[in-house]
C-alpha cells in the first residue's frame, strides 16, 4: 500500500514539473515577454576567406651528381734541337 502511495506521489510530482512549462516549440501567450529581454546587438562580422588556389608544381628534374673528369698532366713536348746548335753536358761519375 505505501509503495502504491509514493508511486502514485511520485507520478504526480514528475508529470506536474513536466505540464508546468509549455513546450519549447509552443510557448504560452506572453511567456517569452516574461522570460526574455530584447536587446539589441550589433551583428557579429563576417569574414571571408578564399579558398586557397590549387597550383600544379611538376616534380623536379633528376639531377645526377656531378663529378669533375680526372685532371691529366701531359708532359711538357720536347723538341730536337734547332739544326747548328749543339748542347753538351758532361758530368763525372
Amino acid at each position: 500500500m505505501l509503495k502504491k502511495i509514493l508511486l502514485a506521489a511520485t507520478a504526480i510530482g514528475f508529470s506536474g514539473a513536466v505540464l508546468a512549462d509549455p513546450p519549447h516549440w509552443a510557448p504560452a501567450y506572453g511567456w517569452r515577454a516574461h522570460h526574455y529581454r530584447h536587446y539589441y546587438y550589433a551583428p557579429r562580422p563576417v569574414y571571408v576567406v578564399p579558398a586557397p588556389r590549387v597550383v600544379y608544381a611538376p616534380p623536379p628534374p633528376v639531377v645526377y651528381p656531378y663529378y669533375a673528369a680526372p685532371v691529366v698532366v701531359r708532359p711538357a713536348p720536347v723538341y730536337p734541337a734547332a739544326p747548328g746548335v749543339s748542347v753538351r753536358f758532361s758530368f763525372p761519375l
